[in-house]
């Protein structure tokens, strides 16, 4: 049996048992199965390192970011407060439902929570919780998406990837926030769906590849949702202005998204999303600063000018220069702007003060845009030396 496993049906095993994670951990009695799980997890990392591949760089970034995150702890809010808050809840409770009593409504109870799944799962394996190594199981989750973006980029270009990984997202690799899973899903998610839009006919693995990454991308944060939806309406509108519809493409991004929907459905239904909440964004505070124009100017400071996504705007516009791929910028502009505009919508309504709430967040929600224009840029180059 291990003869026939490949890199691609690799990767699905280790995206599935993220997912199995998840879905086991609704019951308490199913513990054990949760355990074995990840210890499925962890040799199918095993047997792709030790006997599939001989990318001992990537091997070599992985473990180098694991100690890191092992030394270092979770001091930032969100890391501490609101994910690993969660995790830990989930780790005792031994559910990942045991949010509808709506504790603690400082750490968001209806964001979605395959990553704090993911680390209560981890932490069960090895029987107790302190406050640094459960954050490792999230550098762990960055282990498919690697594998993935070597499948696409060799040799040199790969060393290009991941160094514009490591310079985009940084301390998000190790410390506990789900920003650097957004940004890294959010751009494998589509450079698989990509690809296999540009197909005739596409293998089983692709299309279920296609669906995992969904899933997951969508129930990480309210930031992955959103791409998600953004990924799925993009891809579905250029096919219907092709007149190329590929109704396989629609059906498993369909079926991805459901389980994202249904966890928005089950916090409304439950009272947890936090609607009446004095921190929820809301049509008044919109309405007070949509005709000032100031507004826009501040958000643009904080995202337009941001140091790395500007640089990765240029780096884009560079490698577009370079292959002339047309098609490719016709998605990336498209993506880009829906979700920038969808941006300086939630900060026109926000509660907070607009300054202090740009200040505290606008870095990290720009990663995505930034990691992905800096990825398709690479893609350009591959494009370009007739690499696909």
């Amino acid at each position: 049996m291990l003869n026939k496993l490949n890199n691609d049906n690799i990767v699905i095993l280790l995206l599935s048992s993220i997912i199995f994670n998840y879905f086991l951990l609704f019951s308490s009695s199913l513990i054990l199965l949760v355990k074995l799980n990840l210890l499925l997890f962890f040799f199918l990392n095993f047997i792709f390192f030790y006997k599939l591949n001989k990318n001992i760089f990537l091997l070599l970034i992985i473990i180098t970011l694991l100690i890191i995150c092992l030394g270092s702890l979770a001091n930032q809010w969100d890391a501490r407060s609101l994910w690993l808050f969660k995790a830990k809840r989930i780790y005792l409770d031994l559910s990942v439902i045991s949010i509808k009593d709506n504790y603690a409504i400082f750490s968001h109870p209806d964001y979605p929570n395959i990553g704090p799944a993911f680390i209560a799962g981890f932490s069960k394996c090895f029987g107790f919780w302190n406050e640094i190594y459960p954050k490792v199981a999230l550098t762990l989750m960055f282990i498919p998406a690697l594998i993935l973006l070597n499948k696409y980029f060799f040799n040199n270009n790969f060393l290009l990837v991941m160094f514009l990984i490591l310079f985009t997202i940084g301390k998000f690799l190790v410390n506990g926030e789900m920003d650097g899973l957004v940004s890294i899903y959010f751009t494998v998610s589509f450079l698989v769906i990509y690809n296999l839009s540009l197909k005739d006919s596409s293998k089983k693995n692709d299309f279920i590849l296609a669906i995992l990454l969904i899933i997951i991308l969508s129930m990480l944060k309210i930031e992955g949702f959103i791409l998600s939806l953004i990924i799925i309406f993009t891809v579905t509108t250029f096919m219907i202005v092709k007149k190329k519809i590929n109704y396989q493409i629609i059906f498993c991004l369909s079926l991805a998204i459901m389980p994202a929907i249904i966890w928005q459905i089950f916090t409304t239904t439950v009272n947890i999303n936090n609607a009446s909440s004095p921190y929820n964004y809301n049509l008044d505070d919109f309405s007070l600063r949509f005709l000032q124009v100031e507004n826009y100017f501040l958000i643009s400071k904080y995202m337009l000018l941001n140091d790395k996504f500007f640089l990765s705007i240029i780096f884009f516009i560079i490698t577009h220069l370079y292959t002339k791929n047309k098609n490719i910028l016709k998605y990336v502009a498209s993506l880009i702007f829906i979700y920038i505009a969808i941006l300086y919508i939630v900060y026109l309504s926000t509660p907070f003060d607009l300054e202090w709430h740009l200040n505290s967040s606008a870095t990290r929600v720009v990663k995505p845009m930034a990691l992905f224009l800096f990825i398709f840029g690479v893609y350009n180059i591959n494009y370009k030396n007739k690499i696909y």
